[in-house]
């Protein structure tokens, strides 16, 4: 009897053991990440906190045609199926309307499918993050994504990458302006026409080697981060200025013939 009650404590304590050890192994959600926001097209997995089978090319067009090879070809490097996943994190701008549908549309239907969450990250955070600490030591980050117009995307972070100011789409003399007085390290690629603006700023304004647009790696990051606390964003679209495209009826009154 009493050897029968320790085999039983001994399947028990292993049986313990083994769930202890699963949890241990699984520190942070499998996340899927996609970025198709900008001109370039990303797509990585983090599992534990680790990124795998991350993909980039720049892709100013044709993301729609190659988002889902490039989401299985990351799923297979990184050795998990759809079915591994917890959640998908995806940028939702600010960027190209196009692109930002793409892989919004992309993530949520993937989403849908599996029956898990969707969450959104900041393409200029996303930026922010990619600043190594040697880059910005410190300083004030202040990050400029090309608009393809005057404007630009502009936000500003402090030394730890926690927003300073709303994101915003402004000239670059008034993006400067959003940066706090001192030192400042530029990220994103519109840093060059941040750095001709800057040529007589009373502050000092410095280029970084951070990544211009982001990266998939660092969207996966930053959502696993928020991923307990539910700090993610919504995806859906941050739209800073108005489509370029107009539906008819909101056009106005047409012209009679």
């Amino acid at each position: 009897m009493l050897t029968g009650q320790s085999r039983i404590s001994d399947r028990a304590d292993h049986s313990a053991s083994d769930a202890a050890k699963t949890k241990a192994e699984k520190s942070g959600p499998t996340l899927l990440a996609i970025d198709t926001a900008s001109t370039s097209l990303s797509t990585a997995v983090l599992i534990n906190g680790e990124v795998k089978g991350e993909l980039y090319e720049d892709m100013e067009r044709g993301q729609a045609e190659h988002l889902m090879g490039f989401i299985a070809k990351t799923l297979e490097i990184a050795k998990v199926e759809l079915a591994d996943l917890d959640g998908i994190a995806v940028t939702v701008g600010p960027g190209a309307f196009t692109g930002m549908r793409i892989g919004l549309s992309t993530a949520r239907a993937l989403g849908l499918a599996r029956k898990i969450p969707v969450v959104g990250v900041s393409s200029l955070e996303a930026v922010a993050y990619g600043v190594t600490e040697r880059d910005h030591q410190g300083r004030n980050i202040l990050v400029a994504l090309d608009s393809k117009r005057n404007e630009i995307f502009a936000q500003a972070f402090d030394g730890k990458k926690r927003p300073l100011s709303n994101a915003e789409c402004v000239a670059p003399r008034q993006a400067l302006m959003m940066a706090p007085p001192g030192d400042t390290l530029l990220a994103g690629d519109a840093t060059p026409r941040l750095l001709t603006a800057a040529a007589h700023a009373p502050d000092a304004f410095y280029d970084c080697t951070a990544p211009g647009l982001p990266r998939a790696g660092n969207v996966a990051r930053i959502a696993a981060a928020r991923w307990e606390t539910g700090e993610n964003l919504a995806p859906v679209p941050l739209y800073l200025r108005a489509p370029d495209a107009r539906r008819i009826e909101d056009q106005g009154p047409q012209k009679k013939k």
